[in-house]
């Protein structure tokens, strides 16, 4: 079997803008239950207020907050950026260090086209990738498409 992208290129450059184009790009956010509490603290309102506000609905067997398509973020303010960024999930806090972006070279290619920190700043080392990767492997998340 052939090691993975990340493994080959001996890590992966990347450095948060703050752009909001993964907040803008359609598909669901996921949520842990303790991400929830989280979230909710920070804007003030209960888990149960928070979830029926948001539309937390479980999707592929976890909570998750799913846009209609060409919809943002529900979370993402133009003018401010992430309203929840201290209690974000582990799935916006491990971007762009995600399974189906890091696995293949045209993959992190194709998400670096849409990502002005991808292929700059520091370099993260395989083994911080595979912890991005098991931290969203605990979490059940969900792979999606490669891009």
């Amino acid at each position: 079997m052939s090691l993975p992208y990340y493994e080959k290129a001996g890590g992966l450059r990347f450095s948060c803008t703050r752009c909001g184009r993964c907040c803008v790009r359609p598909g669901p956010v996921y949520f842990a239950p303790s991400e929830i509490a989280t979230a909710s603290k920070l804007l003030g309102i209960s888990p149960a207020v928070f979830r029926r506000r948001y539309g937390i609905r479980p999707l592929d067997g976890v909570e998750a907050h799913d846009p209609p398509d060409g919809d943002p973020c529900v979370f993402y303010d133009p003018a401010e950026g992430c309203t929840i960024y201290e209690g974000r999930p582990v799935q916006c806090r491990t971007w762009p260090f995600w399974s189906e972006v890091v696995r293949r070279r045209r993959s992190w290619e194709k998400a670096a086209a849409e990502c002005p920190g991808m292929n700059r700043g520091r370099l993260h080392s395989p083994e911080e990738i595979r912890e991005a990767l098991e931290r969203c492997d605990e979490l059940f998340l969900p792979d999606e498409e490669p891009w």
